[in-house]
């Protein structure tokens, strides 16, 4: 039924026995709740004005003195036998229940305004044991149901747990789980590679090579052909996905800075020698095949010096759709005027330094998953890099929230005291072996079957960009054994 009329009448006895429920926030009433019967909503009304006086009970005579000047409604509560129905429903109301009765009458108005909306009602007209809540949200459940039917929010999936898995399953035996190359073979096995679609965020210390780092990877994934050093001679680069790559940036000189970098970890010649314009034997030709393999290679260079992150989604969509490109490198993510801006434009209200970080941390994210590009960004390093014990968010600049978008994280630094001792104790046993000069720190790898918080000690030319695992030992230096994974392309 879509107007109660016994619950009604109860209402309105609870209110003319204790009217100040009439203008209560608790229960709170609208003409929509009584309007069709227009009786009960004028006697509602009296109801109202009378509490509004300070009125601590109602008789049918303040209702009549309340009304004398209006007709209309006098005609209508004579004709109602006002002073009859007062008496009885006075006698019937207990104000003990006056939620129940509340309920109900409030339950019939949210069909009655459902069904005015074009809704069908049928199922709750003589349903009287679903509340309010149940009704509102079969209704909402019904208009989803119609809106995932021809609308779909590019980022919302939906699964049903094990369809399609047997497909999938199989394609994990034919080819596992693994993306390109990392600039660590260790890292490769401990976080199954560079995956497009994953977010890998690295925090760097001033200095320690996180611009050289991002750029190497990028070579080791975009370009052809590499000098091998052992072999004094370029090869085919095993690790090449046949991808363009892209290294956005805001720093530096694409054609005087970057570049040169790039053909310096093509090359093995180092950065220094191509800056002077002065080379040893045989470097300048090196460096100029250097430069043949990288007009091969389709790696982009964008530099943004004011950049939003609508500007860093429009040029990275351009790149993937019209260039090809599946690896970005973004170095480095850092507050701006710019991006702070156009952050609180967005939100409104003034925006903190740490809100603009994992803004931007958050769009690279999206950007990753959206396009199925891999994306491998930095942070600085804030003051706890020297003293924290055990590295992991708590020293990115910044803010610990960025990590909260990474699927791969860690923190890359000097050795420090403690870490310099046990390489010292590694090059007694192995004396043969290279000497770390940097540490990584991996304190959070999405599918790794590997213990979280490992230290990758490794050694890294600045002047080449090329890497060379050392050893490993977990977060409280105890070495560590790990196998290493070359990842090569599948062709």
């Amino acid at each position: 039924m879509l107007y109660d009329a016994n619950s009604a009448r109860l209402l309105l006895g609870c209110l003319l026995i204790k009217p100040s429920l009439a203008i209560s926030d608790k229960y709170v009433l609208s003409k929509a709740d009584l309007e069709p019967t227009p009786f009960h909503l004028r006697l509602w009304q009296a109801c109202v004005a009378l509490s509004r006086r300070g009125a601590e009970s109602i008789s049918s005579l303040d209702i009549y003195m309340l009304c004398k000047n209006n007709k209309q409604v006098e005609d209508i509560f004579k004709a109602n036998q006002l002073d009859d129905f007062i008496d009885t429903v006075k006698q019937l109301a207990n104000v003990g229940n006056f939620d129940v009765y509340y309920t109900n009458v409030r339950r019939c108005t949210l069909l009655r305004a459902y069904k005015s909306a074009g809704y069908n009602v049928d199922k709750f007209e003589q349903d009287d044991q679903a509340s309010i809540e149940d009704i509102v949200q079969w209704f909402d459940a019904q208009q989803i149901a119609i809106k995932k039917a021809f609308y779909k929010d590019k980022d919302i999936d939906e699964l049903k747990a094990g369809d399609g898995f047997e497909a999938v399953k199989e394609g994990f035996k034919a080819e596992p789980l693994f993306g390109a190359t990392t600039f660590s073979e260790y890292l490769n096995t401990a976080a199954r590679g560079w995956i497009p679609g994953q977010l890998s965020i690295y925090s760097v210390g001033s200095g320690v090579g996180k611009s050289t780092i991002g750029l190497a990877n990028l070579v080791q994934v975009c370009c052809p052909r590499i000098y091998d050093i052992d072999k004094e001679q370029y090869v085919d680069n095993p690790c090449y996905q046949h991808k363009a790559g892209l290294y956005l940036q805001f720093e530096m000189a694409g054609d005087t800075e970057v570049t040169p970098k790039i053909v310096a970890t093509i090359s093995g010649v180092p950065c220094f020698s191509i800056l002077n314009g002065r080379y040893e034997e045989g470097e300048e030709e090196r460096v100029d095949e250097a430069i043949k393999i990288l007009h091969e290679s389709n790696l982009y260079i964008v530099t943004m010096p004011n950049y939003t992150v609508d500007l860093i989604e429009s040029y990275v969509k351009d790149y993937v759709v019209n260039r090809g490109v599946g690896y970005l490198c973004y170095d480095y993510i850092v507050e701006s005027a710019s991006v702070s801006s156009d952050i609180a434009k967005k939100n409104g209200v003034a925006t903190r330094s740490d809100q603009v970080l994992s803004g931007i941390a958050s769009k690279l994210k999206d950007l990753a998953v959206e396009y199925n590009i891999a994306v491998l960004t930095f942070t600085q390093v804030n003051a706890n890099a020297m003293t924290q014990e055990i590295m992991d968010s708590g020293v990115a600049a910044g803010s610990r929230a960025i990590q909260n978008k990474a699927d791969i994280a860690g923190v890359i630094m000097p050795l420090r005291r403690k870490e310099q001792d046990i390489a010292d104790m590694v090059a007694e046993k192995y004396p043969d072996r290279v000497k770390p000069n940097r540490v990584l720190s991996v304190y959070k790898m999405r599918f790794s079957s590997v213990e979280q918080g490992i230290k990758i000690y490794f050694y890294l030319d600045l002047n080449t960009g090329r890497t060379k695992d050392c050893f490993i030992t977990t977060k409280f230096d105890q070495l560590y054994s790990l196998s290493k994974t070359r990842l090569v392309y599948a062709k």
